[in-house]
């Protein structure tokens, strides 16, 4: 895992690979901390509880192998998740686009596979 900060380029670049996959489109979002927090964010929305489980356990083992874990809410079928790298002061690195690419493709296959989300 790569604990190198990203510039805002770089992390441009990562999100337009990770949203060409398709909707919904995973966002850089700056919290208002002191001092800033940068957070890679995305709100995905499931058919119902059952398929919004199947995708918690994909994104359980995408995060297991890559060893980089998100903040997970998740209320029915709406799953809201935010990346970061905490060991760098709550800044990106090559972790959060990777795993967030990871989870956007588990995402992609379970809509894929099973139809309509």
């Amino acid at each position: 895992m790569s604990l190198s900060i990203l510039h805002e380029e770089s992390i441009r670049k990562g999100l337009s690979r990770i949203n060409s996959l398709g909707l919904p489109h995973w966002s850089l979002t700056v919290l208002d901390t002191v001092p800033p927090s940068h957070v890679l964010e995305v709100h995905y929305k499931l058919k119902n509880f059952k398929k919004t489980w199947e995708f918690l356990n994909l994104i359980a083992k995408q995060a297991d192998l890559k060893k980089h874990h998100p903040k997970i809410t998740t209320v029915y079928n709406k799953v809201d998740i935010e990346v970061t790298t905490h060991d760098v002061g709550n800044n990106i690195t090559e972790a959060d686009i990777g795993l967030a690419e990871a989870i956007h493709q588990e995402f992609h296959k379970l809509h894929t596979e099973g139809g309509n989300n």
